[in-house]
């Protein structure tokens, strides 16, 4: 596949004047530097053990927490020929975030509307999305998600698990 020289060009003439910033694949070092580096050969697609990458309008991959979690393989960092990645003396990549991301738990929540579900936190390995009676300092009758962004890993996996698609993850 021929790689578009350039892709905002082309997003308005189909009348994307203002473009959505994409989720990029993990630990890379900018969008910017992304874009002018990455030749689209989609190795990292094919390597992908959750199948969460696609392609977005202009070729480019992209996370899609809809398909699934990342479990943070770091595959489609390897396979990659380009120098789009972050790269530590240690391969431990929890050591850091691999996104910069803004979390939230909107007002479609199931338990912030008084019906009883807790989806979210049963997928949270980090346990960084727990449940209590209280909510703005009041005594619920339902539990209310409480959400800790310091434990959270960006995984994706609460997203999935919701029924309301509640949980929102967007790029900085």
């Amino acid at each position: 596949m021929e790689k578009l020289e350039n892709p905002s060009r082309r997003g308005l003439f189909r009348g994307e004047v203002k473009t959505k910033k994409a989720l990029r694949l993990p630990w890379i070092i900018s969008e910017s530097d992304f874009i002018d580096k990455c030749t689209q050969c989609h190795k990292c697609i094919d390597v992908c053990e959750t199948e969460i990458i696609s392609r977005d309008r202009q070729g480019y991959p992209i996370i899609d927490f809809e398909k699934g979690e990342c479990t943070f393989c770091t595959k489609c960092k390897e396979v990659c020929d380009q120098p789009l990645f972050f790269h530590r003396q240690s391969n431990d990549e929890c050591l850091f975030k691999p996104w910069i991301l803004d979390l939230s738990i909107t007002s479609t929540c199931l338990a912030k509307n008084n019906v009883v579900c807790q989806s979210c936190m049963d997928v949270c390995e980090p346990a960084a999305i727990t449940f209590s009676y209280e909510r703005d300092g009041e005594v619920c009758s339902i539990p209310q998600p409480q959400l800790t962004i310091d434990d959270c890993t960006q995984c994706g996996a609460c997203i999935t698990s919701c029924p309301q698609s509640a949980i929102v993850m967007k790029v900085n």
